[in-house]
C-alpha cells in the first residue's frame, strides 16, 4: 500500500538508502507485526540512526516502535473481537467480559484470522518517520479510536511509570491485571530512561477516530520537540 508522504513498505528496503540520504518521510503500513515487518522496520531504523551518528540508539528506539506496533494491531484485532462477540468497548461491564474472553481465546492462530479480517477491513497500523540532522519523530498511527475509560488508564500509567527506575518494581507495586499490568508501557518509559532520553518525549492518545503514538528522539542539543515548537508559535 502507498503512502501520500512517502514510500511504500514494499519499496523500503531497496530505496532506504535513498529515502534517508533526501530526508524523506517513511512510512510502514502493517495489519499484524511479522518477521517481514520486524526486519523492515529493524532497516529503517538502523539507516536513520547510523546516517545521523547515533547507532548506539538503535537498540531501544527499535524495541520501543516494534512495542507499538505490536499494540496497535492488538487494539484493532481486539474492536474486531469484541463485535464479533457482540459486545460494546464503550460499556463498561461489555468491557470488562470482552477483555476476559479476549485474553483466553487469543492465539498465534486467532492473532492470523483477526490479523487478515484487519486487512480486509481497512483496519491498520501506519509507522511514519520524520528526520534530520537534530532528531527524529516516529508517529504509529492506528486507525481505530481508543475506549475512553483505557485511555484515562493509559494515561495513569505513564504517570506512574515515570517515577520508577525499576521495571520489576514497577510490576510488583503498580500491576494492574486488567490491562496486562502495564508492561509494554513501562518497558518504553525505562528503556528510553535508560538510553537518555527524556520519557516526555513520548505520548499517546486519541486524535479524531485513531490512536497516535509519538515518540521524539534528540539527535543533538539543537532538537526542538513538537510541544517546543507548537508554545513558541502561540507566542508568536
Amino acid at each position: 500500500m502507498a503512502t501520500s508522504a512517502g514510500i511504500s513498505y514494499f519499496e523500503v528496503e531497496k530505496n532506504i538508502e535513498i529515502a534517508v540520504n533526501d530526508r524523506r518521510r517513511i512510512s510502514v503500513i502493517t495489519w499484524s507485526v511479522n518477521t517481514d515487518i520486524e526486519q523492515q522496520l529493524d532497516h529503517i531504523i538502523d539507516s536513520i540512526l547510523a546516517t545521523h551518528g547515533n547507532p548506539d540508539l538503535k537498540g531501544p528506539v527499535y524495541t520501543c516502535i516494534k512495542e507499538l506496533a505490536i499494540n496497535g494491531t492488538k487494539a484493532n484485532q481486539k474492536r474486531i473481537f469484541f463485535e464479533q462477540q457482540g459486545l460494546n468497548m464503550d460499556d463498561p461491564d461489555d468491557y470488562s467480559r470482552g477483555l476476559d474472553l479476549y485474553k483466553q481465546s487469543l492465539n498465534e492462530h486467532k492473532a492470523v484470522e483477526l490479523g487478515k479480517i484487519a486487512r480486509e477491513r481497512g483496519l491498520y497500523v501506519k509507522i511514519s518517520f520524520d528526520y534530520d540532522d537534530t532528531g527524529m519523530c516516529v508517529r504509529v498511527r492506528n486507525n481505530t479510536p481508543i475506549n475512553p475509560d483505557e485511555e484515562t488508564r493509559l494515561r495513569q500509567k505513564l504517570a506512574r511509570v515515570v517515577g520508577y527506575d525499576d521495571i520489576v518494581q514497577f510490576y510488583m507495586e503498580q500491576a494492574d491485571e486488567t490491562e496486562g499490568a502495564g508492561m509494554g508501557l513501562a518497558l518504553i518509559i525505562m528503556l528510553l530512561k535508560g538510553a537518555g532520553i527524556d520519557p516526555h518525549y513520548f505520548r499517546i492518545g486519541q486524535t479524531g477516530d485513531a490512536t497516535m503514538a509519538v515518540l521524539e528522539v534528540p539527535f543533538t542539543t539543537d532538537f526542538v520537540s513538537i510541544r517546543e515548537k507548537f508554545l513558541a508559535g502561540k507566542k508568536n
